[in-house]
């Protein structure tokens, strides 16, 4: 029996991601939208590391949710929208009911092209330098909670040309949620911009950074000076910036993101502990078990017994 040993799968369609979240199935294979209080109990409580190659557009009303859109965690909070695309990596720990509303497609669907040179500009919420988490006003809420309700009506109708109005609906849904988006970026002042900017490259290069180590095409554990030399900016400065954004220093950060890839690797592989440890840069395996428990409250194996299922 051939061993599994990529630690992040690729959930291509929604079918695929509906199967492995425990949704059933959608009533169409590129389109679809939910309430997310209809969504069955039996879903999946945590969803480990994954990428998707669709679009998806969640807007919590009523949220209980930790959040991980990479190596970044959040707290997802009531009206607010989170969004997926084509490769995002992302992972969450569902801590009770939500209410709301996803939207799932795909680029077929929706005509939507990320190589388009304008893509980042008429979609920006859908790339990596993106606002994780989109806030909400009172009125921002109805409008997108109104057009929601009218994909979903329509997703169920029996008209034969019911996609194609559910098409329409939905560029309208993104090209107000462009409104809302560009609307909150603009108020940012410049200092924040520019270390907003830095921080991406940081969470960018840290993830670029622990590919290479499961690659092998490194062979020490990321640090905060060598992703400082690798953005050619001093290791203080970096953290200093990352913790006014953050309330987080970068040593954290990078200590989060370590434990995440752990956890991935112990829930979507067969990998040995100490195979593990190596992947990751660690010295030894002791090493690794001591800072695997300090950081996630159980040891490697207890912690592959406590959540993979049999």
């Amino acid at each position: 029996m051939s061993r599994r040993i990529s630690h992040i799968p690729v959930l291509d369609t929604i079918s695929d991601f509906f199967r492995v979240y425990g949704l059933g199935k959608p009533l169409h294979p590129e389109m679809m939208c939910m309430r997310l209080e209809d969504q069955p109990d039996e879903r999946l409580m945590h969803m480990p590391l994954y990428r998707v190659n669709f679009f998806r557009v969640i807007h919590f009303t009523n949220s209980n949710l930790d959040f991980y859109a990479g190596d970044k965690l959040m707290t997802v909070t009531d009206n607010c929208l989170c969004f997926s695309y084509p490769g995002k990596l992302e992972s969450w720990t569902r801590k009770g009911r939500l209410s709301g509303y996803v939207i799932y497609f795909t680029a077929s669907f929706s005509g939507l092209d990320i190589s388009h040179k304008n893509f980042d500009i008429d979609y920006p919420f859908f790339n990596f330098n993106s606002e994780p988490i989109l806030f909400l006003t009172t009125e921002d809420t109805h409008v997108l909670k109104r057009y929601a309700e009218e994909m979903i009506n329509e997703i169920y109708a029996e008209a034969p040309d019911k996609l194609d109005m559910v098409k329409k609906l939905l560029m309208v849904y993104l090209q107000s949620v462009k409104r809302i988006y560009y609307k909150q970026v603009n108020c940012f002042t410049p200092d924040i911009t520019s270390g907003k900017t830095l921080y991406n490259r940081f969470r960018k290069e840290l993830d670029n950074y622990i590919h290479k180590l499961v690659v092998h095409k490194k062979t020490s554990m990321p640090t905060v000076a060598r992703i400082a030399q690798e953005l050619h900016v001093n290791p203080n400065y970096l953290n200093g910036i990352i913790k006014s954004l953050t309330g987080k220093t970068a040593s954290t950060h990078i200590q989060e993101k370590l434990v995440l890839e752990a956890k991935s690797f112990l829930l979507n592989t067969d990998l040995q502990v100490t195979e593990i440890a190596d992947k990751l840069g660690f010295e030894n395996s002791p090493y690794f078990n001591r800072f695997f428990k300090k950081n996630a409250g159980f040891s490697p194996l207890d912690y592959r017994k406590q959540f993979v299922k049999a």
